[in-house]
């Protein structure tokens, strides 16, 4: 297998999670073809390391172990073993170990922005927040078209170590790079509510409001701010606007559970607020 199709492979397999590259009677078929393939195919590395790539994705930890063992015996220069070595003891949960297949590798190959990221949920799963948020910039660079997610993790990450402002100058990086994803807005607008900042928030949320065609959610998520800012009234007003938002939905539309359960909550927040009102007096 040419190093290409490998990296590719493996990039397919480890930026997924179980069961996004396949569905498990594919992975059965892919790890019982590749099993033939073993045995008539003159030092089979590659061929190992693809397997345990497969054995990974159905969550047979020891098999993946054994396969990236022998890849590694026949060809001692297959890098990404190391990189597929840590992924796995990552998802066992293994997080001090992985650490170091993970280092290694990205010792030799300083280009690999999901090496980086990885690394960087690895160092996150240990609270060494500093050294993900490295590794998730270092990958943020790599990555040529942007990754949403790399910004999202880093930013959680900051937040989790109390550097909300970094975390929040991280996100708009981000917007800058790649436009108002709402991904990225929601994690804007959670770290500006965190930092008790409404008004930037509520800014944010109108923005999204002003582009997207399906509006219930979010004048929700506007009532929901309101009312954490003390602004009862006004979050009133936009629980109502929400619910007349999802009356005006086609019918297919209205009556999925999604939108059942999230006008359950509308009503119950429009229940609520007057009641405590009346308690108050």
């Amino acid at each position: 297998m040419k190093r290409s199709k490998l990296f590719l492979l493996c990039g397919m397999l480890l930026a997924g999670g179980a069961g996004s590259a396949f569905g498990h009677g594919d992975l059965h078929d892919r790890i019982t073809n590749l099993t033939a393939q073993i045995k008539v195919t003159p030092a089979p590395a590659a061929l190992y390391l693809e397997r345990g790539e497969l054995h990974r994705v159905h969550r047979e930890f020891t098999n993946a172990f054994a396969d990236f063992d022998r890849a590694q015996r026949l060809d001692p220069k297959l890098l990404m073993v190391d990189y597929c070595r840590g992924r796995t003891l990552m998802e066992a949960g293994e997080f001090e170990a992985a650490l170091v297949p993970l280092t290694r590798y990205l010792s030799k190959t300083t280009n690999d922005a999901n090496a980086f990221a990885t690394r960087g949920r690895v160092r996150a799963e240990l609270k060494d927040s500093r050294a993900a948020a490295a590794d998730f910039t270092r990958a943020i660079a790599l990555a040529p078209m942007g990754t949403p997610e790399f910004y999202i993790e880093r930013a959680e990450t900051l937040r989790a170590s109390g550097s909300k402002e970094e975390a929040l100058r991280g996100i708009d990086e981000g917007v800058a790079r790649m436009g108002p994803l709402i991904t990225l807005q929601l994690q804007a607008i959670d770290i500006e509510v965190a930092l008790k900042r409404f008004d930037s928030a509520l800014k944010r949320l109108d923005g999204v409001l002003s582009r997207t065609p399906r509006k219930e959610s979010w004048l929700v998520r506007r009532a929901e701010i309101l009312k954490i800012a003390g602004r009862n009234e006004a979050s009133q007003s936009a629980y109502r606007e929400a619910l007349a938002a999802l009356d005006k939905l086609p019918t297919g539309q209205r009556h999925t559970r999604a939108m059942t359960q999230l006008e359950a909550s509308i009503r119950s927040a429009l229940r609520e607020e007057p009641n405590r009102s009346s308690a108050a007096k």
